[in-house]
């Protein structure tokens, strides 16, 4: 693992949610290099999912996930800070393995700034 993500695996067991949105432009990120060759057709969401899949417990009877949201997952609500975790573990997860370890450049705007006013 790239030591630029060294101090970012562990946070002491708090998420900060004021950098929220910068693990969701990574997780954008991670999928915008992944659909062009390692993964065609993956989207946002199944990265979202995925992300939230890893992080949901296994059963001890049959070692199966839970398929809900529902509580992380199955005893209470996903918190905000559960579903944070889960996105920055999978976004480090997927620069380990694609990236060198190295953080995903932002994705190049789609649109222009400000947007076109609509009349």
């Amino acid at each position: 693992m790239n030591d630029l993500f060294a101090s970012d695996w562990d946070t002491n067991g708090s998420e900060p949610l004021d950098e929220g949105g910068t693990w969701l432009l990574d997780l954008v990120s991670v999928v915008d290099h992944l659909r062009r060759g390692y993964r065609p057709g993956f989207t946002v969401w199944d990265a979202l999912a995925e992300a939230i899949e890893w992080a949901a417990p296994t059963t001890a009877e049959d070692g199966q996930r839970p398929r809900d949201f529902g509580g992380l997952w199955t005893a209470r609500p996903a918190s905000h800070e559960a579903v944070q975790r889960a996105v920055r573990v999978w976004v480090l997860v997927m620069a380990d393995r694609y990236n060198a370890g190295y953080r995903w450049p932002h994705p190049v705007p789609r649109t222009g700034f400000p947007p076109a006013r609509v009349e």
